[in-house]
């Protein structure tokens, strides 16, 4: 418990300071290593990668993934192409050694979750008020998931998913949605007071606040549950050990993956607030 407990302040000190300078690269950096660590864990740490040239590329690309934003679109697709040639020529390279099957797994990861984790970026470059947005990710991803766990302690007694996850209740699911509801009406309101009170006027739509929390939390869970099927598939308790107590980027952000693009496709269409 205490590793855990030194592990979580020690992320949210960098949280933080990630938060205070999110309008800068800083952010695009942050979002990069997430992305080539996580990257190297899914490969090497479940065995789905053996080659460290296919490794090493996959990395690159994956960190090279948030700074898209900043180039022209050819820039973006000629990165992309030269990864996947430098893919294949490592295949037709050592054919005896490297399946299709690792070229495959590779492409797919390094192109999902970078680019799943970089909605951040897009979502800080397309909106004046990314920094709730980006906050009610944080809030679905792991407020979400702590009082989902607080919830299923106290009150936990039907197994929701037994065989993939069977620490997990539907009381504990549902204590997550509800928490997640809350914390995220409370962020909103709590964002309006401060624009308030530096002259900015904004109109929330409650409703829809509480309608993006529910489904953001419900993905959430999607999300954990796909990272623990990958887990329990390939043996592993966690994905790594860079956070003791917690495990690996993956075992910190495999809800993360899957809420921030759930959260930037829906504001395309289901604006929250109006200035």
């Amino acid at each position: 418990m205490k590793q855990r407990l030194i592990s979580a302040a020690v992320a949210l000190v960098i949280l933080a300071a990630v938060f205070a300078c999110y309008q800068t690269v800083v952010l695009n950096i942050a979002i990069g290593l997430v992305s080539g660590i996580a990257i190297f864990e899914l490969l090497h740490a479940t065995g789905f990668v053996k080659s460290k040239a296919v490794l090493i590329f996959s990395i690159l690309y994956s960190f090279c993934t948030p700074f898209f934003g900043m180039l022209s679109n050819e820039g973006a697709v000629l990165i992309t192409v030269l990864y996947l040639v430098l893919l294949i020529g490592t295949l037709l390279r050592f054919h005896n050694e490297i399946h299709f099957e690792e070229i495959a797994i590779s492409f797919f990861l390094s192109m999902a979750v970078p680019g799943a984790l970089s909605c951040v970026v897009l979502l800080r470059d397309q909106y004046e008020e990314s920094f709730l947005y980006i906050l009610l990710c944080c809030i679905a991803a792991w407020i979400s998931d702590s009082c989902a766990y607080f919830a299923g302690r106290a009150f936990g007694k039907h197994k929701m998913s037994p065989q993939i996850s069977p620490h997990k209740t539907i009381e504990g699911a549902i204590g997550g949605v509800v928490g997640c509801v809350a914390f995220s009406l409370l962020a909103c309101w709590l964002y309006g007071l401060y624009q308030h009170s530096v002259g900015v006027e904004l109109t929330f739509t409650w409703w829809l606040i509480a309608l993006l929390a529910v489904v953001c939390s419900l993905v959430s869970i999607a999300g954990d549950l796909t990272a623990s099927v990958i887990k329990r598939q390939r043996g592993l308790k966690d994905f790594g050990k860079i956070m003791p107590g917690h495990g690996g980027v993956m075992d910190r952000f495999d809800s993360f993956i899957f809420v921030a693009p759930t959260v930037y496709l829906l504001l395309q269409f289901f604006p929250i607030l109006t200035i």
